[in-house]
C-alpha cells in the first residue's frame, strides 16, 4: 500500500460505520487519503470540509461521498453524524450498481430533509446490525449490504446529467479508471482499449457529458494527482515525477508549467496556502 494512504480500519471487514466523533486510528486533523470509500452524513452542526481543492462548509442534512485516492480533511467544530467507510469490493454483493456510479464532480450531496431523513435512517439500521460485538451472521451482513445499496441507489439518481444510461456508465467507468491508472497511464488510446470502445467514442461521451476531450480530463486528473502529491509533502519533486512515470523532471516540470504558468516549486507553495 502507498504510504500515502490510509487503510481500511478494519482488515476482516468491508463495511464499518461510526459516529462523526469516534477515534480515528490516524490523525485525521492532517490531510490524508483513503484507500476506501466514505459516505460522511452531517445530521447537524457546523465546521469544514476540504476535499482535494474544493472548501465545504458544513451544515445540517448534509451527505458527502469521499472516494479512494482523494485529498480529505474535516475541521468538524460542533458536526454530529455518521460516517459509513466501505471497499470497493462491497460491490459485488450489491448489484447492479458499480463504484464508478458514484463519481460525481461534487463530493457535497444536498437533499431535501424527507429524503436526507430517509437516507440517515437507513444509515442508523446498518449501525444497529453492525455495531454488534459478535460476528455479524451471512444474513446480517447482506441485509447492512442491502441498506447501502439502497443508499448508493438513491445518490446515484441524482447523477441525471446523462441521459444515456451506457454513455453515464462508460463515463462513470474512465473516471475510475483515472484515478486507478493516472500514474502510469497518460494517453487516451490506452484507456479506450481498457474500456473496449474507440477514442472518439471515448472522446463524444466526454464532451457530450462534461464538455472536455478525453484528453483534457487525463491531463486534468494529472495534475490533480500532482496537486495531492504536492500537499502531502511526502515526497521530494524528483520523487514525484518518478513516482507519476515522467521521462524526466524537466518534462514534469513542463508539464505544470504548461497548465498552471508556475513551476512545481511556486505550486507546491500555491496548494499548501489553501489549507492554512
Amino acid at each position: 500500500m502507498d504510504k500515502n494512504y490510509v487503510e481500511f480500519p478494519q482488515p476482516n471487514t468491508m463495511l464499518v460505520i461510526e459516529s462523526l466523533d469516534y477515534n480515528n486510528p490516524y490523525d485525521f486533523r492532517k490531510m490524508h487519503r483513503h484507500d476506501y470509500f466514505e459516505l460522511i452524513f452531517v445530521n447537524e452542526g457546523e465546521g469544514s470540509q476540504l476535499i482535494d481543492f474544493t472548501s465545504y462548509p458544513i451544515a445540517g442534512e448534509q451527505i458527502y461521498v469521499i472516494y479512494p485516492g482523494q485529498v480529505h480533511l474535516m475541521q468538524r467544530n460542533t458536526a454530529n453524524g455518521l460516517l459509513i467507510q466501505f471497499r470497493k469490493n462491497i460491490f459485488e454483493y450489491i448489484r447492479p450498481i458499480k463504484h464508478y456510479n458514484l463519481y460525481n464532480p461534487s463530493a457535497l450531496i444536498n437533499r431535501d430533509t424527507d429524503s436526507f431523513r430517509h437516507l440517515y435512517e437507513l444509515a442508523e439500521r446498518i449501525k444497529d446490525l453492525v455495531s454488534t460485538k459478535n460476528d455479524l451472521s451471512s444474513l446480517s451482513k447482506y441485509k447492512a449490504y442491502s441498506y447501502l445499496q439502497i443508499i448508493l441507489l438513491s445518490l446515484v439518481e441524482l447523477n441525471s446529467g446523462v441521459a444515456d444510461m451506457k454513455d453515464h456508465n462508460l463515463l462513470g467507468e474512465f473516471l475510475s479508471l483515472l484515478t486507478t491508472h493516472i500514474q502510469s497511464k497518460k494517453k487516451v488510446a490506452e484507456y479506450a482499449a481498457q474500456l473496449h470502445c474507440t477514442p472518439d467514442k471515448l472522446n463524444y461521451v466526454c464532451k457530450n457529458a462534461l464538455g472536455k476531450t478525453a484528453l483534457e480530463m487525463i491531463h486534468e486528473e494529472l495534475l490533480l494527482e500532482i496537486r495531492r502529491l504536492l500537499l502531502l509533502n511526502e515526497m521530494s519533486l524528483k520523487e514525484i515525477a518518478f513516482q507519476l512515470n515522467f521521462d524526466s523532471q524537466s518534462n514534469f516540470s513542463g508539464f505544470i508549467k504548461a497548465n498552471t504558468g508556475m513551476t512545481p516549486t511556486e505550486l507546491q507553495a500555491a496548494v499548501s496556502d489553501i489549507y492554512k
